[in-house]
């Protein structure tokens, strides 16, 4: 198994590249469904996240509201506090839940992905060695209006997530793999389908 870990900005494309390496034959762990699911009705971080964050912050159904929590923790003052905060009740029960996900398909020949967005904040946090790295950049204006006209932010909000994640350059670092976002989406997917053909040749010469 080739274990590759997946990141990028907001905003930049990274989904995009994921469901392409998924379509080309990659198995993905995808951390914004598993967090899903750990802020969903009956989600383990529910009630520590309402302890923490105040019973406004749920929902109808007995989740946790994301985006009254969002604001919260990116809007408030103190944010820096309730962002460490809310890492260290849900990242945990994350990496458990990844841990579960990809179980199946060790030893095997695959290349599995974990689409991880903020791989650069917990990198010494996270339990998963990777044999790449993959970042996903685009220009900051590109990035805020996708954000705008695609996920209904203010210009104010988009430029906030922006500033609470690491910078381009930490990223870019940390990666062995650059993906151009801001690329047509043609010439985006050969780079990808090719960097999968790569990743396979590699896992079988392990064997």
């Amino acid at each position: 198994m080739i274990r590759v870990g997946l990141t990028g900005g907001i905003a930049a494309g990274k989904s995009t590249v994921a469901a392409r390496l998924a379509y080309d034959g990659a198995k993905v762990v995808d951390y914004d469904r598993l967090t899903h699911q750990v802020l969903g009705p009956g989600g383990a971080g529910v009630d520590p996240v309402l302890d923490r964050f105040g019973r406004d912050c749920a929902d109808a159904e007995g989740g946790v509201d994301r985006s009254v929590l969002a604001a919260k923790v990116f809007g408030g003052s103190g944010k820096d506090q309730a962002r460490h905060d809310l890492d260290a009740i849900v990242h945990p029960l994350v990496y458990d839940l990844a841990g579960q996900v990809e179980e199946p398909w060790l030893h095997r020949p695959l290349v599995v992905v974990h689409d991880v967005p903020l791989l650069a904040e917990v990198g010494d946090s996270i339990p998963f060695a990777f044999d790449h790295v993959i970042a996903v950049e685009a220009p900051d204006e590109l990035r805020i209006a996708r954000m705008v006209n695609g996920r209904h932010m203010t210009r104010a909000e988009a430029v906030a997530r922006i500033g609470s994640q690491t910078s381009q350059e930490t990223r870019r670092h940390m990666a062995d793999l650059i993906v151009d976002g801001s690329e047509p989406i043609e010439q985006m997917f050969e780079f990808i389908d090719r960097v999968y053909v790569r990743l396979r040749s590699e896992e079988d010469r392990y064997r």
